[in-house]
């Protein structure tokens, strides 16, 4: 988010921690309200025996979430969660470190309170795919919900006229690039969403190192044929810093989750919040956004992280559902201080927002 498409009203405001330069020339500052900054959901926010902040922390270590409404409609709350995991081997348990190897569906009637039990909706049976499968990224689609995943050899795409079954589209979609600033880099973290003409967008995550990322971008009219855009990332790692001063993401910047709201004046604004990493290794949630029009104007960086500064879990791939009156974001991190084995946390804004009872069970 691997988010949906999100198209909701929402009156601009400014946040201290999410705050966004203004573009030369002036005019309507980008963040708005719910933006962020986002605050881990306490115990009495998740329902279902989850121990908050963690919607889901199982043995197969379910990870990378991209969570859509089930019916579309912000008023009410039941969602579907699409996870990457790392299931079993041969009957041998597996490992946190092991990759992802099935992506899996949960359901949470209450927005973010996950059932227990999961359904595997996919697994990786292509040659291309490697044996791994992961990284989802839901959205509706007409009547629709297609489901875009990376794998060994890219990113690939399955269509479900329910949410629960799955039909692939032959061969990667979005596989390595064979000229640019990405070449011979293979795409993965797909996060799509779908413009106001009805085009999709999509943004990835690419290798530019040995040990860095960056996010490109691509569209398409189809879902299937894609058309990278620009010339250079969409958005790269920042200029490096000191150690005494270090930016929030001046190593690496990935795992992208578009979403597009209405701002207060109606205009369409972009906002792509994704995973960020410094050269001290401290890991975050950043947020970059920008004006729909046709020039693609580069995304503008928040100043600061948007969630993951408080606790050292090292929180990447995001997931937002936009509410009309907040924000849920969903994230991979350490299950706690002292347990590094990844789980996916949630976290609201703004941080004074009250949200409704979870599900008792």
């Amino acid at each position: 988010m691997r988010p949906v498409k999100m198209v909701f009203a929402a009156t601009i405001v400014l946040g201290a921690c999410a705050t966004i330069p203004e573009p030369g020339g002036g005019g309507e500052n980008l963040p708005s309200a719910v933006a962020g900054p986002f605050r881990a959901l306490l115990q009495d926010e998740l329902g279902n025996n989850r121990v908050a902040p963690n919607a889901v922390d199982d043995d197969v270590f379910s990870r990378d979430p991209s969570v859509i409404d089930v019916d579309g409609d912000p008023t009410t709350l039941a969602v579907a969660g699409y996870f990457g995991a790392a299931v079993a081997q041969g009957g041998v348990k597996p490992a946190a470190t092991d990759p992802t190897r099935a992506i899996l569906r949960f359901g949470a009637l209450d927005g973010r309170s996950f059932d227990q039990a999961a359904e595997v909706v996919l697994a990786p049976t292509e040659a291309w795919e490697g044996g791994v499968i992961g990284q989802p990224c839901a959205l509706h689609v007409g009547a629709e919900i297609w489901l875009f995943y990376a794998a060994a050899g890219g990113i690939g795409l399955a269509k479900s006229s329910d949410g629960h079954a799955f039909t692939r589209v032959p061969g990667p979609v979005l596989g390595p690039n064979i000229i640019g600033w990405d070449r011979d880099a293979v795409p993965s973290s797909p996060g799509v969403v779908e413009y106001p003409d009805g085009s999709l967008r999509m943004f990835y995550e690419v290798a530019i190192g040995p040990d860095s990322t960056a996010i490109g971008e691509a569209s398409s009219s189809d879902g299937i044929t894609w058309a990278r855009r620009g010339f250079g990332p969409a958005l790269a790692p920042s200029a490096p810093g000191t150690d005494a001063d270090p930016p929030y993401d001046d190593a690496s910047v990935g795992s992208p989750a578009p979403a597009i709201v209405t701002s207060g004046t109606g205009r369409a604004i972009l906002r792509v919040y994704h995973g960020a990493r410094n050269h001290l290794g401290a890991r975050v949630i950043g947020l970059g956004a920008r004006y729909l029009d046709d020039s693609d104007p580069p995304l503008q960086r928040a100043t600061a992280p948007v969630f993951g500064t408080t606790k050292p879990l090292s929180p990447t791939e995001p997931s937002v559902l936009i509410y009309p009156d907040f924000t849920l974001l969903f994230a991979t991190q350490k299950s706690s201080t002292t347990d590094a084995h990844p789980a996916v946390a949630v976290a609201a804004a703004p941080a004074l927002a009250v949200l409704p009872p979870p599900d008792p069970r």
